[in-house]
C-alpha cells in the first residue's frame, strides 16, 4: 500500500520528501476517507484547509485519554470560577447539569440583576415570553454538545436583541451575553 493516496500532487513531485502520514487536506481527506479513518485509530491525523492545520481527525481512545482529566471523575482539580468571572467584561453566566445558575460574571450581575442570581434557573436571562425557546436550546445544547446562538430581547433597549452563544463543558454549560452597541 502506498504511503499516500494515489492522487496526492506530492506523490508525483520528483526528489520532493515523502508526505507526512499524518496530515492531510481536507479534500483528499473526503476522497479517501476510509484510508485516514484508519490511520486515525492509530494516530492523529491533521487536516488541512486551505495550508493550514484546522482539525483533527482522532480515535475515541485518544480523545478520551486526552479528556481524561478534564471528565467527571477524573483527579485534575478545576480551578475556581468566580474568581475569574469577576475580572472578564464579558456577559457570562455558568449553570450547572440540571441548566441552574452556579456563577455569573460581575458584568452579567450588573445588567441582569437578580435574574441571574445563583440558584435560579438559566432560562430567567430571557424575558417571559422567550423562556421555553431558550430552555429548548439550552436542552439542545446539554445533549448534543453543538455550540448555539440565540436571540432574545434586550430588557434594557426595546426592539433590541442580545445574541446568547451557549456552549456545554464538563460541568454544565456556560452562556456568553452579547448586547450589540445602539445603531
Amino acid at each position: 500500500m502506498p504511503r499516500h493516496p494515489p492522487d496526492d500532487p506530492a506523490a508525483d513531485a520528483i526528489g520532493a520528501p515523502p508526505p507526512r502520514v499524518d496530515i492531510v487536506t481536507a479534500s483528499a481527506l473526503v476522497r479517501h476517507f476510509g484510508l485516514w479513518q484508519r490511520r486515525a485509530t492509530t494516530a492523529p491525523v491533521y487536516v488541512l484547509y486551505r495550508g493550514r492545520p484546522r482539525l483533527v481527525l482522532t480515535s475515541i481512545e485518544v480523545m478520551e485519554t486526552l479528556l481524561a482529566p478534564r471528565l467527571p471523575g477524573g483527579n485534575c482539580q478545576a480551578p475556581e470560577i468566580a474568581p475569574l468571572l469577576e475580572l472578564i467584561r464579558d456577559m457570562v453566566v455558568i449553570g450547572d447539569h440540571d441548566l441552574r445558575i452556579t456563577a455569573a460574571s460581575r458584568t452579567a450581575r450588573n445588567y441582569f440583576g437578580q435574574a441571574v442570581a445563583i440558584g435560579l434557573p438559566l432560562d430567567t436571562v430571557a424575558p417571559a415570553p422567550a423562556r421555553a425557546a431558550l430552555r429548548r436550546t439550552l436542552c439542545h445544547v446539554q445533549v448534543s454538545g453543538v455550540h448555539q446562538y440565540v436571540d432574545i430581547a434586550s430588557p434594557h433597549r426595546a426592539g433590541l436583541p442580545l445574541t446568547i452563544a451557549i456552549d456545554r463543558f464538563a460541568g454544565g454549560l456556560a452562556i456568553s451575553i452579547s448586547d450589540p452597541p445602539p445603531r
